[in-house]
């Protein structure tokens, strides 16, 4: 009896819930033009769709439920379910900002224009219309306050800086949330995937995420079905790129004539091994006389080690919504050859978003996210270095079909063309699954539970074989394979809380979570020799005869996190929110393990106010919006077990004989190599922010700035010890603070939508100022870099040396100078900076900045019938470049291939020259750190420009399909700089242009973008 009245409640149940659901429809149309609008997002409780190409919409929904309609560029709409409201058409007008945008934000979301703190939202497909591999790469310039540099290497490696750096030795990187999955490497996932990016670049938007969050954070969610039809689009793109920059080298005759000047200058002989002897170098027949198999070259190496490269992808996107569910399918190929022959980057991504609402109070999904990443590495990654120093001289191949190398002479670096054929089948490989399972149940109205649990797991692996050569008189005469592979599986258990309350004008969000991430990873390495074949076919480890080395080891790492948070609003005019966070982290020892971490925001929309809209100026200013927060983040980012002294076994470095038996043989030991601190700690970001919101003639003028000051404090970095202690890493300690404090800007104006000529502009604007406040807590004031140094007062990493003077050009001016070492007619003349008449360490100063005094990003669209185009600079102004290439390439002091600059060195009969006299002994040391090497790193460029067409409706209609768009794309135009080195960008942060650069690119894309 008791189950026949259960089964009847449930029937009765379901009979309610269906009696109060209706189906409603309508057409949305745009207000000002009357013209349906196409892909509208209709939301009517938990269920949502988009309207048709008509306008037409039809959804699901119950009583009093709030049906919402939102499209960018125009306000959102909402309406409530009744009785009475079969027919639900809406009109919307334009909101050329779209403020009322949803973003997620810490576990939550918001409209964008409650947004309190320093949160940037990305405009995606702008982004997109650079056709990167990398997300990031194409966000560079765009975004106030955020810096990315990147390399030219396939797959774009990016380093990514928000509001300056907070840590020395610590992690700088953000901390990246997938679809609420935090990671710090979104390397694989495909960019045609990401549907929306926040960042939050406020401690008070970042605080909830507390222990990684000092940084800033960068939150995506990717994307997921919204029509009830199926939806296809299919995206291609092909394109050419060549080097950007470059150096003129010394040919073969060139290098002769440096070389005798050099000679002269020197009082040495005019003679060579290569050059011969006489009063002007000859280029012999052979440079390996008597064996004669090397005829002489004339190579320019960078032409033929960096070629023109081809760059490739498809992508291939499903979507389907219903009531009870929505689905997406993404399926993504992308291959970039790299300029460096035989490097490539390949990536396989496969997408599977899904969610299925199992009743009207559970939902449940999961994100998913496959990747198959391949790709072939330079060895050792120098082969610019190898490049730019090989004499020209030395040919590609010598007559036996070998690759070139040195003889006599004539250096001793590798052929770096035969270097990256030899390795051309060494390859990266790896998976990557990176995705969460999620549950959502309404518990009571307004109080909802989400569980996700998460996986990061990467498999990677690397094989290379080494087979024998012979490059001039360099031979190998045995071959060896190395492989290696590594695994890593990191989980994350997030569990929230969320209660949202509307009544009157009180609108409150409470939410509270704790979270559970565990990290562990294993490698194993391994290497053979002595293969009696080199075909593919037998390069497996068990092909060779001699086991040369094998090592592996472990980590581990886990976190857990307790947090809250209030989000308060009043009649839309006072908005106010609180957070606190507590974390542990295992990377600390008992003593500090654990950090808190609160925040508090608030905002006032003085556009809200009636003393506002009483005043004539309402009519123009159509928002306006006072924001400020103040927050503190953490920093765990240094290795694990640091706080621990740690032992390792090698038979190579521990001898030892510990049981002290005194026996024959080698005894195994234990060697530290690590000396740990149990007292280190977190490091600390404090930050404050004031910010403005501004919206002018009904928003389609957008102004947004910010000001902060942020600090960091307890600096992480690694002690300097005394040779007493032994051997083993220096114990971790925290050691002083920084300080950044700066401002940003974006201006935006899109003129209204019902002008033929449609065009937007974004303008950002970021200044930031960056010094160390204390570097000494340990004893030391001075933490020395490779260029410059950390000091109070300073920006970090300033360039510090001497202060180069011009070129001794006359005896008397020789004369006339301080006592400086070397000196004389030619040479570099340092300033005598303290005045005491010596040229001495205590003449060194600050030479300038790796950090610009501001930076510029101008994005500018246009759209006139069927044709679209897009063009975006950007530029950087004030920062200092210190050019290490100049300073190998610019001196004679090395054995290798020189500048061609070097044709016009000072010589008696050259005195107005401002290059050094040639001369192989360096008396006056001008490898020191000076002036002498720092150049301007200020520059304008376009650095992307599309140019699209749209195919007309009424011939898509006739092809069957919803959209047709063919488009060019260039990036790095042109740029205008007085930088004359090899590139204006280093990669990272310290401005340091090194020989290990992967070069950047210029390139010309074609590409369509079709849906069915």
């Amino acid at each position: 009896m008791g189950k026949i009245i259960c089964l009847f409640t449930l029937l009765l149940l379901v009979q309610v819930t269906f009696a109060q659901q209706r189906q409603v429809a309508g057409t949305v149309t745009n207000k000002t033009t009357g013209i349906p609008l196409e892909g509208v997002t209709v939301q009517a409780g938990k269920g949502v769709t988009v309207t048709d190409g008509s306008g037409k919409f039809s959804v699901t929904a119950n009583k009093g439920d709030r049906v919402i309609f939102t499209f960018t560029g125009m306000k959102s709409f909402t309406l409530t379910v009744n009785d009475n409201s079969p027919d639900m058409s809406v009109k919307l007008e334009d909101d050329p900002q779209n403020l009322n945008e949803i973003v997620v934000v810490g576990y939550t979301t918001e409209k964008k224009k409650d947004l309190k703190g320093a949160v940037a939202v990305v405009k995606v497909g702008e982004a997109l219309k650079e056709t990167n591999s990398n997300l990031l790469a194409s966000l560079q310039g765009r975004i106030a306050g955020v810096n990315i540099t990147t390399d030219g290497a396939p797959g774009s490696g990016t380093v990514v800086n928000i509001r300056g750096i907070s840590s020395i030795l610590g992690d700088i990187q953000p901390l990246y949330i997938v679809d609420g999955v935090p990671t710090k490497d979104i390397n694989g996932i495909s960019p045609n995937d990401i549907e929306s990016l926040q960042v939050m670049k406020d401690a008070a938007s970042a605080a909830i995420y507390g222990a990684r969050g000092a940084n800033g954070v960068i939150v995506i969610a990717t994307k997921r079905g919204k029509s009830k039809q199926v939806q296809v689009t299919f995206d291609a793109f092909y394109g050419t790129k060549k080097l950007r920059g470059g150096l003129d080298m010394l040919n073969a005759q060139e290098y002769g004539q440096v070389l005798w000047q050099q000679k002269k200058n020197d009082n040495q002989p005019l003679v060579d091994e290569v050059y011969g002897s006489g009063p002007a170098p000859v280029v012999p027949a052979f440079i390996d006389a008597p064996a004669n198999t090397l005829p002489a070259g004339n190579v320019d190496y960078l032409k033929e080690v960096y070629q023109p490269a081809a760059n490739m992808a498809y992508n291939l996107g499903i979507t389907k919504a219903a009531d009870k569910s929505n689905f997406y399918f993404g399926l993504n190929y992308n291959r970039e050859e790299g300029l460096a022959k035989y490097t490539l980057y390949d990536r396989l991504t496969l997408r599977l978003n899904s969610s299925f609402k199992v009743s009207n109070r559970i939902t449940f999904g999961e994100n998913l996210s496959i990747g198959y990443l391949t790709g072939n590495r330079e060895p050792e990654g120098r082969t610019l270095e190898s490049a730019i120093f090989q004499y020209a001289i030395i040919p590609l191949k010598d007559n036996l079909g070998n690759w070139g190398g040195p003889v006599k002479n004539l250096g001793d670096r590798l052929s770096p063309i035969g270097q990256l054929y030899l390795n051309r089948d060494n390859k990266n490989r790896g998976w990557r699954t990176f995705g969460n399972v999620f549950a959502d149940i309404e518990i009571i109205k307004g109080l909802t539970y989400r569980g996700s649990f998460a996986v990061d797991q990467i498999n990677s692996g690397f094989k290379g074989f080494y087979p024998k050569y012979t490059m001039g008189r360099f031979t190998q005469a045995t071959n060896s394979l190395s492989q290696n592979t590594s695994s890593t599986l990191n989980l994350t258990a997030t569990h929230t809380l969320n209660y949202a309350w509307q009544k009157a004008k009180h609108d409150v969000q409470l939410l509270a979570g704790y979270e559970w991430i565990h990290n562990q990873s294993e490698s194993f390495f391994v290497t053979r020799r002595d293969f009696a074949l080199e075909i593919p076919a037998y390069q497996y480890l068990n092909g060779g005869t001699a086991l040369a080395d094998a090592n592996g080891g472990a980590d581990e790492y886990g976190l857990i996190g307790s947090f809250g948070k209030l989000n308060y609003s009043y009649d839309n005019k006072y908005l106010i929110a609180a957070s606190v966070r507590r974390d542990g982290s295992s990377r600390f020892g008992p003593l500090n393990r654990y950090g808190v971490f609160p925040a508090v925001s608030a905002a006032w929309r003085i556009s809200e106010e009636k003393f506002f809209k009483d005043h004539p100026v309402s009519d123009k200013i159509s928002d306006l919006k006072l924001r400020a927060s103040w927050g503190k983040n953490g920093n765990d980012g240094i290795p694990n077990y640091t706080y621990s002294t740690n032992f390792i076994s090698a038979v190579d470095y521990s001898y030892y004989d510990l049981p002290g038996s005194n026996g024959p043989g080698q005894q195994v030991g234990y060697y530290s190599n690590q000396i740990g601190n149990p007292l280190v700690k977190w490091e600390a970001s404090k930050q404050t922010n004031i910010g403005l919101d501004l919206g002018i003639f009904s928003n389609r003028l957008y102004l947004t700035a910010d000001y902060y000051i942020k600090t960091t404090d307890d600096l992480l970095y690694p002690a300097l010890t005394p040779g007493v202690l032994g051997e083993g890493r220096p114990p971790f300690i925290n050691v002083g603070d920084i300080k950044n404090s700066g401002i940003e800007l974006l201006l935006s104006y899109r003129n209204k939508s019902n002008q033929k000529l449609k065009y937007n502009f974004d303008l950002t604007f970021t200044s930031i100022k960056n010094r160390a406040v204390s570097v000494g807590t340990d004893g030391n004031d001075i933490r020395e870099t490779a260029r410059g140094r950390i000091i109070k007062g300073q920006p970090l990493f300033v360039f510090y040396g001497y202060e180069a003077d011009g070129i001794f050009k006359t005896q008397k001016e020789v004369d006339d100078h301080a006592t400086q070492a070397g000196k004389g007619l030619g040479r570099i003349r340092y300033r005598d900076i303290n005045g005491d008449k010596q040229i001495t360490p205590d003449d060194r100063t600050y030479l300038g900045s790796p950090f610009p005094k501001f930076t510029l990003g101008l994005n500018t669209g246009f759209t006139y019938g069927d044709f679209d185009a897009t063009l975006f600079f950007d530029a950087t102004v004030g920062n200092k470049i210190y050019d290490e290439i100049k300073s190998n390439t610019h001196n004679v002091f090395f054995n290798s291939n020189h500048h061609r600059d070097l044709l016009n060195a000072w010589s008696p009969a050259n005195t107005n020259s401002d290059i050094p006299m040639l001369t192989s002994t360096n008396t006056n040391d001008e490898l020191r750190t000076s002036s002498y090497y720092i150049s301007s790193g200020t520059f304008f460029r376009m650095k992307s420009a599309v140019i699209g067409y749209n195919l007309s409706k009424n011939l898509l209609n006739k092809v069957h399909l919803s959209k047709l768009r063919v488009f060019v794309q260039a990036q790095n135009l042109f740029t205008i700089t007085s930088f004359e080195g090899f590139d204006y960008e280093p990669f990272g942060f310290e401005g340091r242009l090194t020989q290990t650069l992967y070069p950047h690119s210029r390139s010309v894309t074609f590409g369509v973008n079709v849906g069915f």
